[in-house]
């Protein structure tokens, strides 16, 4: 008898202990992932923020006529834009969703943006930038110009003030 209930007791806590460590496991691991993804898609976003504003910066540098194409990939739906609102800091943003809510990763240009332009949402994938100060710029005005987004590529015109 005491050997069918010492077997009993034992397959009772083993069957509690495996339960007690599935959940354990569970909530340890989801918050490791959760972090290692946020982590990705920051590291991607400051990537993009570095090469497109090392673009934008090489093109204002170069003068009119100049051109220079980037590629950047992202893994998860982010926004990008220009902003010069706050504090007149000249910034190029991409704000990312993570697990914690919306983070913005930002680069301060040398060229000044003339004004706020309209975010441009783009969804996971590896994009092409093509960054250019063009030499007729009374035909041109500064802008982020996505419409040929689905095809992976955009287009950003600079056009310094006062040019």
């Amino acid at each position: 008898m005491r050997g069918q209930s010492a077997v009993e007791y034992l397959l009772i806590f083993s069957t509690m202990l495996m339960l007690f460590a599935s959940v354990t496991m569970f909530q340890m691991i989801t918050p490791a992932t959760n972090a290692a993804n946020d982590t990705l898609y920051l590291s991607q976003a400051r990537s993009a923020v570095d090469i497109i504003g090392g673009a934008i910066n090489t093109v204002f540098s170069d003068g009119p006529g100049a051109v220079k194409s980037v590629s950047f990939h992202t893994d998860v739906r982010c926004i990008l834009y220009f902003d010069n609102t706050e504090n007149n800091d000249n910034t190029l943003r991409i704000s990312v969703t993570t697990s914690n809510g919306t983070e913005n990763v930002e680069e301060n240009l040398r060229y000044e943006i003339d004004n706020y332009h309209a975010p441009l949402s783009l969804s996971a994938g590896t994009y092409t930038v093509i960054v250019s100060w063009p030499e007729n710029t009374a035909s041109f005005h500064e802008n982020i110009n996505g419409s040929a987004v689905e095809n992976r590529k955009i287009y950003i015109y600079i056009v310094p003030r006062g040019r």
